[in-house]
Parts: C-alpha cells; structure tokens; sequence
C-alpha cells in the first residue's frame, strides 16, 4: 500500500519518495511510490496534478488513481529519461491547483453545516461533485420552494466563513472507524473531518484549515428531482 502523506498536511507541495514500480495498463503508464502527496480522484474532488523527478528521469503526472489494494497510481509520461527502479524521487504537486480544490471541497461540507443552521433536516447529503467546474451537493429529501432558499442559504454559508471555524481532520483505524460508523473505500484510510461546532463525517478529501480561507461562496441554483436536492455552488 502507498503511505497517504496528503492527508497529513494539504499544504505540502513537495515530499522525497522512493519509486517503486512502473505499471503499464489501459488507463497508460503509472509509477507506483512507497508515498505520495499526490491526491487521487475521489470523493468527488479531482486529483492533483504535478511531476516525479529525479535524476534518471522526469515523470509529469496528469491524473492520480487509487487501486482497491491500496496503491496510488501517478499517471503520466516521461518528460526527459526513463524508468529506474528504487530512486528516490522528488513529488511536486501543482499547488495552486491543490488550493482550488481543497477550497472547493471544504466549501462542499460547509454547505451542510448552513443546511443544518437553518434547519433543513429534511436534507440528508448523498454526493458532492467538488471539480471547481461546477461544484453542487446532492441531498435526499426535498426542499419545497427551493428557489426562495438561495439567499438565506447563501447569506448563511457566508456567515459561517466568517467566523472563521477551524477544520479539522483525524485518523482513524478500522476498528474505530466500525465503531464510529464511519465508512471508507477498500484501501482508504478512514477519516473523520469537522468543522468547530458542527458533527463531523467520513472524507478522505483534502480541506483547508479554517473556513475563512474559502472566501465568499455564491449558490448558483437549487434542483429538485425525483426526491432528490441539488444545490450547486460557486467560489466568487
């Protein structure tokens, strides 16, 4: 399994590794580390993009997955060289694209805390899509007159950015996850991220620190369909 350093610190944008093996398959070729800071798709946030150099080889990196087993795989192509098996290596990931897209997530799970503040508890979140193209979360339920629910649940999240709430995120190990009822995918670390003052919940995702560092969100529309609640959102 590869050690998941980015959900350590989502500010770190450099990390030494040691490479470990080069898979080729379908998707293309894929250098495989005992480490990474490189975040894979997932959860609904897009991955990090970056690149794996040493100095044998160059390795640009544009899409990161990760194996049910628990291996992240960097996909990408040699720039200059070509594969060596166990160098060290040095990752550098894209960190102003990082930037973007733990703000956007965490902008995701602050929406539930102003769905929660106003007392929407007909809402059960299912998904979120955190690609900064676009972002909404999904909940169960319906929201009746959805349309007049934008202000106050705009002027609400903006509220909450302001007030600066510390985001935090922890480990846990399998049994703790089973017994907090938290879930994570085959390979993932089970992890538990919080806002000050609001329950917590399972995401493997990266977020900034305090919610102040979002900046001022819009909500761009609410949908409802079929039992289902839509409310997409917007970094202004």
């Amino acid at each position: 399994m590869t050690e998941l350093i980015y959900l350590q610190d989502t500010y770190l944008s450099t990390l030494e590794a040691r490479a470990q093996e080069l898979i080729c398959d379908d998707f293309g070729k894929a250098l495989v580390l005992d480490k990474t800071i490189f975040y894979p798709q997932g959860g609904g946030q897009p991955s990090d993009s970056g690149e794996i150099v040493c100095d044998k080889f160059v390795f640009e990196v544009s899409k990161v997955r990760l194996t049910n087993d628990g291996l992240v795989m960097h996909y990408g192509e040699f720039s200059s060289g070509g594969w060596v098996e166990g160098l060290a290596v040095e990752l550098k990931i894209d960190a102003v694209k990082r930037l973007v897209h733990a703000k956007v997530h965490s902008a995701g799970h602050l929406l539930d805390c102003a769905v929660s503040s106003l007392g929407l508890n007909q809402l059960s979140p299912t998904k979120g899509f955190h690609f900064p193209e676009g972002p909404y979360v999904e909940y169960e339920g319906i929201l009746e007159d959805s349309s007049s629910w934008i202000a106050p649940l705009e002027k609400k999240i903006n509220e909450l950015v302001l007030q600066d709430l510390e985001i935090q995120g922890y480990l846990l190990s399998a049994e703790q996850a089973a017994n907090q009822g938290v879930w994570a995918p085959e390979g993932k670390s089970a992890r538990v991220v919080s806002f000050d003052g609001f329950q917590g919940c399972g995401c493997g995702g990266t977020h900034v620190s305090s919610t102040k560092e979002i900046g001022e969100l819009i909500i761009r529309k609410i949908k409802v369909k079929k039992g289902v609640t839509r409310i997409a959102y917007a970094l202004k």
